[in-house]
């Protein structure tokens, strides 16, 4: 099946009968909030594939589209790029209210750096009642740190370093309290051209709060040209240009500790019984 691709926000597009009205819209459509996952197709789960196979239109930034274009079986799918979620999901409403079934997909889990918040936020603002459904999808992190053996098995602080919607001063001093408090530190959307000095920032603080920590990268997880390796903080500041936003780090805890290349996370089984 041929797919009909447009881009969000085009001249065409209306969100007719959004601003004020209340209510469902004009039939009893349904709108999905999918997490699609890391990226591979076996990771994404079956209630995610359901929702996206039933689905008459599917919206979403046009990277995670390419993901899960070979599954799709609907009648429209729009696509935009970074920076165009209001758009994204003013139109995914728009067609749900008007009585589609619609999927507005988000990479790994819509709650987590994903598109479910901005989609509750924006019905909250316009006083709006829409049938929808948040599904769940595999995080990052969760398909991140088992290549790295057990990066994270406990307590964890995830932490963007993206200041396109939260200020670094904000930032820093959550990655400070995070560092402070022993967690193990998850970082997402640590570098891009744009921002490379956050990340240079960011590491600068480690050193100061942890010392030279090995810090584990993960790039791709699950994905086409996937890579991970343990590296110091000190060598990885003089090479944050190889540090994209697809990459994740793994900011290790006072019990993290290195065996045969692999990062472990104690649970602390150790304390209590006898291994």
């Amino acid at each position: 099946m041929r797919l009909k691709e447009r881009e969000c926000g085009g001249s065409e597009e209306r969100a007719e009968g959004v601003r004020g009205t209340g209510g469902t819209g004009k039939g009893a459509g349904k709108l999905f909030v999918v997490g699609i996952g890391p990226g591979a197709t076996d990771l994404l789960t079956l209630r995610a594939l359901n929702a996206l196979k039933r689905s008459e239109c599917v919206l979403g930034h046009r990277t995670y589209i390419e993901q899960v274009r070979h599954i799709l079986n609907c009648d429209e799918v729009f696509v935009s790029g970074m920076g165009r979620e209001i758009e994204r999901v003013r139109l995914a409403v728009s067609l749900a209210r008007s009585g589609k079934t619609v999927s507005l997909v988000s990479g790994g889990d819509p709650s987590i750096y994903g598109m479910a918040s901005l989609v509750a936020e924006y019905l909250w603002r316009h006083s709006l009642n829409l049938n929808y459904e948040v599904i769940p999808g595999v995080t990052a992190l969760c398909s991140a740190s088992p290549l790295l053996g057990s990066a994270v098995s406990g307590d964890h602080a995830v932490i963007s370093l993206s200041d396109r919607l939260t200020p670094w001063s904000k930032i820093e001093q959550r990655l400070r309290h995070a560092l402070r408090g022993d967690f193990n530190i998850v970082i997402y959307n640590p570098s891009s051209r744009m921002r490379a000095g956050n990340l240079r920032r960011a590491l600068r603080i480690i050193l100061e709060e942890r010392g030279n920590v090995q810090i584990g990268v993960v790039k791709n997880a699950s994905r086409e040209n996937e890579n991970f390796f343990i590296v110091s903080a000190e060598k990885l500041i003089s090479s944050v240009e190889s540090i994209d936003m697809h990459t994740l780090l793994f900011i290790p805890d006072s019990e993290t500790f290195i065996f045969n290349g692999k990062m472990l996370s104690l649970r602390g089984y150790s304390r209590k019984y006898h291994l």
